[in-house]
């Protein structure tokens, strides 16, 4: 492969890794958690196909992986290139791996934003030491590709954004179906009430407060493990209430547990309503 082609690829690259880092950054705390996933899974994939086109590359190319030096290699060089292309593939990997274990491993969800937080610092560093090597001769360019794959990204990461809403409607719709020929739409009000309830059947979970506290946005505690429970309210875990089954499941445990009976279909509905309207 020619120098040239090389360093086209390597542009596009560098677009396709900045516009998936920026995007999940920006949904991370909005309601579009899977965007910010997808975009997440986006970067991981783009550092190992820079690992990928490093061994497609040339020796000497401009595929060739950085080695961080403490000298000049050649004239015109700068050795800051190496170390700082070092520093933001490690910083993204970290963050993107550690953001994939926090979907299974929650307490490393803190260790996850901090990475992230980080690895945000280091794009700005690396921004601004570009602009003053190349005097702003190269900045126009950067933007001009991170704006193009960052609108790819959004494109492509749109329709999972939007999945979780439409599943959740659904397991919405079917416990519409269940509430009989008089019901007349789900309340949030209704809901709130339920989750807040105080009820006489276990003492050790006298209310849905008592494991995921009074703040449904807020990470929830088990009353009696202590394990960790990600919030209930769907702007802060956009991942509730969209599988079928295990939304049925966990509606005839808790009911159960903390009401001491079942649910019905127009409180599980209004339930999911108040944690919508969270």
């Amino acid at each position: 492969m020619s120098a040239r082609w090389e360093f086209r690829l390597l542009r596009l690259w560098h677009a396709a890794l900045a516009g998936g880092f920026l995007v999940a950054y920006v949904t991370a705390d909005e309601d579009t958690y899977a965007m910010h996933v997808f975009s997440g899974y986006w970067v991981v994939a783009a550092i190992l196909l820079r690992l990928l086109l490093a061994l497609a590359g040339s020796g000497g190319g401009p595929l060739a992986l950085p080695k961080p030096r403490l000298t000049w290699i050649r004239p015109g060089r700068n050795p800051l290139f190496a170390w700082m292309a070092v520093l933001l593939l490690a910083g993204m990997a970290v963050a993107g791996v550690s953001g994939i274990a926090a979907d299974f491993i929650p307490f490393v969800e803190d260790l996850h934003e901090g990475l992230a937080e980080a690895s945000l610092w280091l794009v700005l560093a690396h921004a601004a030491v570009i602009a003053w090597i190349f005097q702003g001769r190269r900045v126009r360019e950067m933007l001009k590709g991170s704006a193009a794959a960052l609108l790819a990204v959004v494109l492509l990461a749109a329709p999972a954004a939007f999945a979780a809403d439409a599943a959740r409607d659904a397991v919405k719709a079917g416990y519409a179906r269940q509430a009989g020929p008089g019901f007349a739409g789900f309340s949030s009000e209704r809901g709130k009430a339920l989750f807040e309830s105080r009820n006489a059947a276990s003492p050790d979970y006298a209310s849905c407060t008592t494991c995921h506290t009074a703040d449904p946005a807020a990470e929830g505690r088990h009353a009696k493990t202590g394990r960790a429970i990600k919030p209930v309210a769907v702007s802060a875990n956009p991942k509730r209430f969209t599988d079928v089954a295990k939304v049925e499941e966990r509606f005839e445990r808790d009911c159960q547990t903390v009401l001491g009976r079942v649910c019905s279909a127009t409180e599980k509905g209004d339930y999911i309503a108040y944690m919508e309207s969270k």
